[in-house]
């Protein structure tokens, strides 16, 4: 297929043209992608989201924009904001903006095949510390009618010991004090909630679309927690005109760096700066509690359904824990990919023994979903090679997961009979993670940024039982649990001894 009039950012690769992402080039891009249908210049925002990471873009935002082909659907548009501060994130704004915040999609098949589509859904990137302002005029607009949130699990900012809204915290201190100039997404949804109480406006739906059980009531408690410490009355009114559906979303999309990059401008000739890949599964439960209206998501494949807080249980407590338990060991063994981890025996069969053996008796999900073929598609996901996912990406933030996805089992197993070979590998193999290096010396890159001081000051002391002692499983009092105590010590010497392929196999036959 040859093309005319090329512009001059415009690149040959493998003998093809490049064609840069704008909407001006997107009747030009058909052929190598499939490109929105809908009138996108008719198409007004009703939804802003607040984290716009590559899982918003390619999950909600996929959903949305097939609602947006529907006909009368028109004004359900997403506003994004971002809120982060780095060089990656100036940069992730940089280029969204520039596409008029356009990006490919490309799906890869675990059969190999793979498709990619450009989504229209986005109209407007809003670089909060850059564009305060802008971002609560987003918000306060009569248009928005959802707020959603992909902020990360531990992004919510809720205590472990207390349950509740962290206060202390100094981005919060800073919101509460001057609540006209926000950092979080807690100061940003509430001062616009305020503003629009002011002029007489109605409230919104907060939608989270983060990997929590029950997120809804997880994002209602850090919002209303934040509002009554600015105003009660303020936090009354919310409570009595905000919605917090809980949602279960599930799809891997993993990081995208340089090399992605340059592999979707290769297989599509599409010069995107801000391409987003995931696998071909996608799954989107929503409880039907929006205050203010939603677009027709059922009929795009979301499932509304009022048992969400099953499909939960079964995702946080075996995709989602089953992913944690793998990656630290697999870090440990060299791998950095998790199809790569997949292929090695060792790692299969202990991953298979934590589902089968500890996850699985210990969870029930909704009516009609048999957990056996749950964890064959878990598996068959995971080993998917076109995806390429990592297991650092998988592994950082590990202070926030492991308490959301492992606590549940974990404390069903204290309370009964239970072999704790298998999560004593995972933590024992955790503790390694953080100290930056696998067993063979090669650097992993970690990034806790919930790991309290107190936490830290812990790992440093000559206590072996440290990893047990930390704030994240303080609940539990794994520590005082001798079988615990027990199955960590041996995990923890066979490791120390370089015997990796020995911890795996007796986590597998415990």
């Amino acid at each position: 297929m040859a093309f005319k009039n090329t512009n001059r950012a415009e690149r040959q690769a493998g003998g093809r043209e490049r064609i840069s992402l704008t909407p001006e080039t997107i009747s030009r891009i058909h052929g190598r992608a499939s490109a929105y249908g809908y009138d996108r210049s008719a198409v007004r925002p009703g939804i802003v989201h607040i984290g716009v990471g590559n899982f918003h873009r390619a999950h909600e935002a996929l959903y949305v924009d097939r609602c947006l082909h529907l006909p009368g659907v028109s004004d359900w548009g997403i506003i994004g904001i971002g809120l982060g501060d780095s060089p990656a994130a100036s940069g992730k704004a940089r280029a969204i903006s520039q596409q008029d915040g356009l990006y490919s999609l490309t799906e890869f098949a675990p059969n190999g095949t793979s498709a990619t589509q450009i989504i229209g859904a986005l109209l407007r990137y809003i670089h909060a510390p850059t564009a305060g302002a802008d971002a609560l005029a987003a918000l306060t607009a009569p248009s928005t009618r959802i707020v959603s949130l992909t902020i990360t699990e531990g992004g919510y900012n809720i205590d472990e010991a207390s349950d509740a809204f962290n206060l202390a915290n100094p981005d919060v201190v800073a919101d509460l004090r001057q609540p006209s100039q926000p950092r979080t997404a807690f100061g940003y949804i509430v001062e616009a909630l305020e503003r629009r109480r002011a002029a007489g406006l109605a409230g919104f739906t907060v939608l989270s679309c983060d990997n929590l059980r029950s997120n809804g009531k997880v994002a209602e408690k850090a919002i209303l927690g934040f509002a009554g410490a600015r105003d009660p009355e303020l936090a009354s009114w919310i409570a009595a005109n905000v919605t917090f559906p809980n949602s279960m979303v599930d799809r891997i999309a993993p990081r995208v760096d340089d090399a992605t990059i340059m592999q979707i401008r290769d297989l599509t000739g599409i010069d995107d700066r801000a391409p987003v890949t995931a696998e071909s599964f996608t799954q989107w439960v929503v409880e039907d509690r929006f205050v203010a209206g939603r677009p027709p998501l059922e009929q795009v494949g979301v499932e509304l359904r009022d048992d969400v807080e099953l499909f939960e249980a079964v995702k946080g407590r075996l995709l989602n824990a089953s992913h944690m338990m793998l990656s630290y060991p697999a870090l440990m063994c060299g791998y950095r990919l998790v199809h790569d981890a997949l292929g090695d025996p060792a790692i299969r069969a202990y991953l298979d023994g934590f589902l089968e053996r500890d996850a699985m008796p210990r969870v029930s999900g909704p009516q009609g979903l048999s957990l056996a073929a749950y964890k064959d598609m878990v598996l068959e996901r995971f080993a998917n090679p076109a995806i390429g996912d990592q297991l650092e990406r998988i592994a950082n933030n590990g202070a926030a997961k492991l308490p959301v996805f492992l606590t549940k089992t974990l404390s069903m197993m204290l309370a009964g009979e239970a072999s704790f070979a298998r999560v004593a590998l995972a933590l024992a193999c955790f503790e390694r993670y953080l100290a930056g290096s696998d067993l063979q010396g090669g650097p992993i890159l970690v990034n806790e940024p919930k790991l309290t001081a107190e936490d830290r000051a812990i790992l440093e002391t000559d206590d072996h039982l440290a990893i047990l002692r930390l704030s994240m499983f303080k609940s539990l009092r794994l520590a005082d649990d001798p079988r615990m105590v027990e199955a960590f010590e041996k995990a923890h010497a066979m490791i120390d001894n370089g015997d990796m392929l020995g911890a795996l196999e007796h986590a597998s036959r415990a």
